[in-house]
């Protein structure tokens, strides 16, 4: 049931901007999180779903080439930052399946988000700080996909609430998106840390706005041409206790 005027109707005090105090660390007082090879490791279920992909289609795909072949896919992908329709339709101009682009969509959509895979640790670690400050998802894509990857990762019931640009109407950089998520959560950009791995999208976007921000890098170097990020960690899923060391220190 929620406060009349408030977000917490369970804990009140989180409805004040200032509301930690002494009772707790003083930042941050909400965290952002991206979902695509951040809150979930997309990378490796586009890996698993292209293999099965692949094997539904030999004569496409013959096996001594599926290697190379997923390679490929990886770049036409550009880690999801790619248009999807560009990346659909050059998808099935070079590998020439037999599907239509629809068809296509739709089934890569559902098929990927199956394939992500759930991380109990950062799961338990979330649904923890969930009870100490606000946490929502701020993403790109389609609101109902990316609530089905966090399903299958076991983290939709830790964040229920998302600004998924589909239903807010504007895609990361743009700051509507990451206004709304200050607005929901009642809070400064300086008392929040927004979490991402693309670093135009994320880092730069969030930045822009005085947002603490944190790099996902998966063991890439940092653009020299942009801003830096406050923080980096090489990965959430499966090392989540580096981005709690980020937590610890940013007090």
């Amino acid at each position: 049931m929620r406060k009349k005027g408030g977000q917490y109707a369970d804990k009140r005090w989180m409805d004040k901007p200032r509301a930690f105090g002494k009772y707790g660390p003083v930042r941050p007082k909400a965290l952002f999180f991206d979902v695509d090879d951040t809150l979930i490791d997309r990378g490796g279920a586009f890996t698993r779903y292209f293999e099965s992909f692949m094997a539904r289609f030999p004569d496409v795909f013959p096996a001594h080439r599926r290697a190379e072949d997923l390679a490929t896919l990886r770049v036409l992908d550009e880690r999801g930052g790619r248009d999807r329709q560009a990346f659909f339709q050059d998808l099935l101009e070079r590998f020439p399946v037999g599907l239509s682009e629809n068809d296509l969509r739709a089934e890569f959509h559902v098929g990927l988000a199956r394939q992500v895979t759930s991380d109990p640790e950062l799961v338990t670690w979330l649904a923890a700080r969930v009870g100490r400050q606000p946490v929502v998802v701020v993403s790109n894509g389609s609101a109902d996909t990316q609530r089905m990857k966090l399903l299958h990762a076991g983290l939709h019931h830790c964040v229920p609430r998302g600004f998924f640009s589909s239903e807010v109407g504007v895609e990361k950089p743009d700051p509507a998106i990451f206004q709304a998520a200050l607005k929901h959560v009642n809070r400064a950009p300086s008392e929040v840390l927004h979490v991402g791995d693309d670093p135009v999208r994320d880092i730069v976007g969030a930045g822009r706005l005085g947002i603490t921000t944190c790099w996902v890098s998966h063991g890439r170097e940092w653009p020299a041409s942009l801003p830096p990020p406050d923080f980096t960690v090489e990965r959430v899923s499966t090392a989540v206790q580096d981005l709690e060391r980020v937590l610890s220190t940013w007090t």
